[in-house]
């Protein structure tokens, strides 16, 4: 049986294909919008961290995250909402403070998601709960009754004790709730006033976790610092006076330096005070109210007083009056003062408080601070800064050489021969480790003004072939007077200069640089040149004159 051949029409056949292409071009088109919608999702995801990571109940964690999606992130503490509606910067990132609740010893979960409800924009950190303990009040007076708190404890925990100064209370164990809190009410023991401290332990949790708490049984007085020398400002805190109480006072030795103060609603009180005058050892600080507290209901400070030492003025110049006045030194003690390394001429005997008043003549001195020293014959001792303060010196006037003033190395033709032959003597006399030179320092004599205020002053002189300074040809300090000549050790071939100079006085004041001038350090004027070399010359033509002559005689007659 013969098959039919069907032939198409090659244009027909033409279209069929572009429409079989058209169809994988749209396939493959789709397939990559589909990728891409899904590879659009970020590829990173949100993250948190906490500051700090552990603490007690009550702790303030600063909560930082980034790379949030959404516009609002909301935070749960171990699965329920602490805080919601928390706004996110544009770049997804989040900084909010929470305030860790009341829960159990342990590790909990801080989470942060936000509005996108994208599963990469969640993250979480966990945060450890430790136990503490707190007393209220923190000041109460002997029999009174505080209470103790306990939060952050493991869940349960029993056993819990109280201790006082190291001593388990009455009235304790406790035991700790599904949340780990817990109290106990107690009566403050009959004890001694001033500053105590309460722990606590459990079954679970030691004594070393939870520390101790400042307590203070008054009424009781805090004063520092507690040593120093008359006229030291002493701060006083008083705790566990009557509400409201007035009359408070503060006496040194029996003598008030402080009364009048008032005490606040929870009877405590601050005020400050002056050491008053007294003798170099211990003394007794007393505080005491009205009838509520009278004298002997708080109990004493001791108070060390040293010795010191203060001048008036306490700066100055050689030759002013200063008047040293000392403290704090034994009963008639007799008295040595020193400047420096200087005896002063004065030996003052100490009062019946330890106190003495001196007058001495600054003596002269080098340098801006000074020591001035107390010694007592008892072996007390006090020292005091005296600063030297005198004008500093003002700006030295340069004299010579003259502004655009030009200097000869060898001024004349007797200079280049001396010159010479002393070059020539050197040639012959020099060791093998000696350099020769025919070149000499030109001669130079700096000279400027002394400024005002400068009597002990010295100088500094610099010279530079630039007028800013920056690298001079040669600097010399410490010149005594107002002049410098130029040695044949310093180096100043020829070429253009600049000078200036200042003054520097004893204790280190420096008066400003002086204007610059200008020289110029040449090695002979033309004329001097030419007959260096004619008479040199014209010398020899001399002495080989007869000899050529004689010479062309003898010559001839041969």
């Amino acid at each position: 049986m013969l098959k039919k051949q069907i032939n198409y029409p090659a244009k027909r056949y033409s279209t069929m294909r572009i429409k079989v292409w058209c169809i994988l071009a749209l396939s493959l088109l789709s397939t990559s919008l589909i990728a891409t919608s899904i590879n659009a999702t970020p590829a990173y995801a949100a993250s948190i961290t906490l500051n700090p990571t552990s603490g007690t109940v009550g702790t303030r964690v600063i909560v930082t995250g980034d790379g949030f999606t959404g516009r609002l992130a909301t935070i749960k503490w171990d699965g329920k909402v602490a805080a919601e509606r928390i706004p996110l910067s544009e770049k997804g990132r989040l900084e909010y403070t929470l305030s860790i609740p009341q829960a159990a010893k342990g590790s909990y979960t801080i989470e942060v998601t936000d509005d996108s409800h994208w599963s990469g924009s969640s993250a979480s950190a966990t945060f450890k709960i430790l136990p503490k303990i707190e007393v209220f009040p923190r000041v109460a007076r002997p029999t009174s009754e505080i209470v103790i708190m306990g939060t952050g404890f493991p869940a349960g925990e029993t056993g819990i004790t109280v201790t006082w100064d190291g001593a388990t209370l009455k009235g304790t164990p406790a035991s700790a709730n599904l949340k780990g809190t817990w109290s106990i009410s107690l009566a403050v023991p009959l004890t001694t006033k001033g500053n105590h401290y309460i722990g606590a332990s459990g079954s679970i949790t030691s004594a070393a976790e939870i520390g101790q708490i400042d307590f203070i049984v008054g009424p009781a007085a805090r004063i520092e610092p507690l040593t120093g020398p008359v006229g030291t400002e002493i701060k006083a805190e008083g705790f566990g006076f009557r509400t409201g109480e007035d009359g408070i006072t503060i006496a040194f030795d029996g003598e008030i330096i402080m009364c009048n103060i008032v005490g606040s609603g929870d009877g405590s009180w601050k005020a400050t005070a002056q050491i008053p005058p007294s003798t170099r050892g211990i003394h007794t600080i007393t505080v005491y109210g009205s009838s509520f507290t009278p004298i002997g209901t708080v109990p004493d400070v001791q108070f060390e007083v040293t010795p010191g030492l203060k001048l008036e003025p306490n700066s100055g110049n050689q030759g002013n009056k200063v008047t040293a006045t000392g403290t704090g030194f034994d009963k008639n003690e007799i008295i040595a003062m020193t400047f420096g390394a200087t005896n002063l001429d004065v030996s003052p005997a100490a009062d019946d408080k330890g106190s003495f008043v001196a007058t001495f003549v600054v003596p002269p001195f080098k340098g801006k601070n000074h020591t001035v020293t107390a010694v007592g014959k008892n072996g007390n001792s006090a020292k005091a800064t005296f600063t030297a303060n005198k004008p500093p010196p003002g700006t030295p006037q340069l004299k010579s050489p003259q502004p655009d003033v030009v200097i000869k190395i060898y001024d004349s033709v007797g200079d280049v021969f001396v010159a010479t032959l002393k070059y020539a003597a050197r040639l012959f006399t020099r060791t093998r480790n000696q350099q020769g030179s025919y070149s000499q320092a030109p001669k130079i004599i700096f000279i400027w003004t002394q400024p005002a205020h400068a009597e002990d002053a010295q100088y500094s002189l610099q010279v530079a072939s630039e007028s800013d300074f920056a690298t001079p040809a040669m600097t010399k300090n410490n010149l005594q007077t107002p002049r410098y000549i130029v040695s044949q050790q310093d180096s100043l071939p020829p070429g253009t200069y600049y000078w200036r100079t200042r003054a520097i006085d004893s204790i280190g004041n420096e008066s400003p640089w002086s204007e610059a001038w200008k020289f110029e350090v040449i090695l002979m004027p033309s004329e001097v040149l030419i007959l260096s070399i004619a008479i040199p010359a014209l010398f020899t033509m001399l002495i080989l004159a007869p000899i050529v002559i004689a010479w062309r005689s003898r010559r001839q007659n041969w």
